[in-house]
């Protein structure tokens, strides 16, 4: 059984158990919370709904399984007690989403109560499919095969030096295992970005640049970013981490680079044209479009449109602002080529009626019927206006494709000015 200690305080120990779960751990403490309730005037302690027990941080120190985790800020998340047998007990539950761990406890016991990162790695095999093996050396002679690994590894340094990143660093490290029982060797590269801070950082802030890593990584190679592994360097000493993130969908099949753009070059570009932390709404609105999008077709129509909106309704362009479903069509549509004049304005109208009945009258449509409207001329309505009989799901469909196919191109074309792209995934 492990042992746990509360908030630095090391002559105090309790026996424990602990379950590490996908968002976080549970502890389970030989702890009687009852404890910390503060008794009335007639010396009656009352236990309800209500009451809050302090939040804590808790050292786990497991010998039998030679790891230990530091709990951040770990809440009360129930208490159990069994009396009148020879086992009775009380055991009072803990949880954290956030967690530090490490084979020595030495090092866990010397991080501050608030510590503050300066760089942040994150290691995925996505890494690897950029930059190949930098520590793997490898030497085909005529009668052997020559493997090194470098402890010094390769790394290439980015300059950013914009919003609190002041560069990045990417390479890989590796471990190996050997085991004489079984005359086996097992050797593992792992490749990393390592995002270092202008100003250091809250550890419950890290999230955020992981995020931001992740939409860069998602543009250039959707839902092929697996997270391995988090560490975290405090006062220059590195930590592995856990914190909640939201994960994507991971694909097995290939996925081929949506852009030309070298890895090394697109992701600085990012940086630099999309900075997704503190940023405008318009880039805020992108995970939204190109990590799960909702199930419903008619939520994503307004998703893709309110994106359009958003972007265009910012921009300084002369007239744009009651035309951007029009101007976004003309410019961001590639199929718009070879459709009339008459042809475009009509199915401009078409999603413009059909976002306005979502946003004023709801998802449901009467018979599949939908009054498309064109502007007034003057006071009277326009002899233009007619009424779609067939708004069924293939109809509400390719209107809705039409304007992902707007977004992806913005994203591309407009924010990162990058002209040739092959962004292959589907909403």
């Amino acid at each position: 059984m492990a042992v746990c200690f509360f908030n630095n305080d090391y002559k105090n120990k309790y026996s424990c158990e602990y379950d590490i779960k996908q968002n976080g751990i549970e502890v389970r403490v030989d702890y009687e919370i009852d404890d910390e309730i503060e008794s009335d005037l007639n010396g009656v302690k009352s236990f309800g709904i209500n009451t809050k027990f302090d939040e804590r941080d808790i050292l786990i120190i497991d010998y039998k399984n030679k790891m230990n985790y530091l709990l951040k800020e770990a809440h009360y998340n129930g208490h159990s007690e069994v009396f009148g047998t020879p086992d009775d007990s009380y055991k009072t539950k803990f949880f954290s989403n956030y967690y530090f761990c490490d084979k020595d406890y030495n090092k866990l016991t010397n991080l501050k109560n608030n510590p503050k990162v300066k760089k942040i790695r994150v290691y995925s095999n996505i890494i690897n499919e950029f930059i190949g093996y930098p520590s793997l050396y490898e030497e085909r002679l005529n009668d052997e095969l020559v493997i090194k690994l470098k402890k010094d590894t390769i790394k290439q340094n980015i300059s950013i030096e914009k919003n609190n990143i002041k560069n990045l660093v990417i390479s890989d490290d590796w471990y190996h295992v050997h085991s004489f029982q079984n005359n086996d060797i097992k050797i593992k590269l792992n490749g990393y970005v390592e995002i270092e801070v202008s100003r250091r950082i809250n550890y419950y802030d890290v999230y955020d640049y992981i995020r931001e890593l992740m939409i860069y990584i998602q543009l250039l190679r959707p839902d092929k970013m697996m997270i391995n592994k988090i560490s975290v360097c405090i006062d220059d000493v590195y930590y592995e981490y856990f914190l909640p993130i939201r994960e994507i969908k991971y694909k097995d099949s290939y996925v081929e680079k949506s852009t030309k753009d070298n890895f090394l070059i697109f992701l600085p570009k990012c940086y630099e044209l999309i900075p997704f932390r503190n940023s405008k709404t318009e880039v805020r609105n992108i995970p939204y479009i190109i990590f799960n999008t909702s199930r419903s077709l008619e939520d994503n129509f307004l998703t893709f449109y309110r994106f359009i909106e958003c972007y265009y309704k910012k921009q300084k362009i002369k007239g744009i602002v009651n035309n951007f479903i029009s101007y976004s069509l003309e410019n961001n549509y590639k199929k718009s080529k070879v459709m009339t004049e008459c042809e475009k304005e009509k199915l401009c109208q078409e999603i413009i009626s059909l976002r306005n009945h979502y946003t004023h009258s709801g998802y449901y449509l009467k018979n599949n019927s939908l009054k498309i409207k064109f502007k007034k001329i003057g006071k009277t309505s326009n002899p233009k206006n007619y009424t779609e009989n067939n708004v069924d799901f293939d109809w509400i469909y390719k209107r809705t494709k039409i304007l992902y196919d707007i977004v992806i191109d913005i994203i591309f074309r407009n924010m990162l000015e990058i002209e040739e792209y092959n962004f292959k995934r589907h909403f």
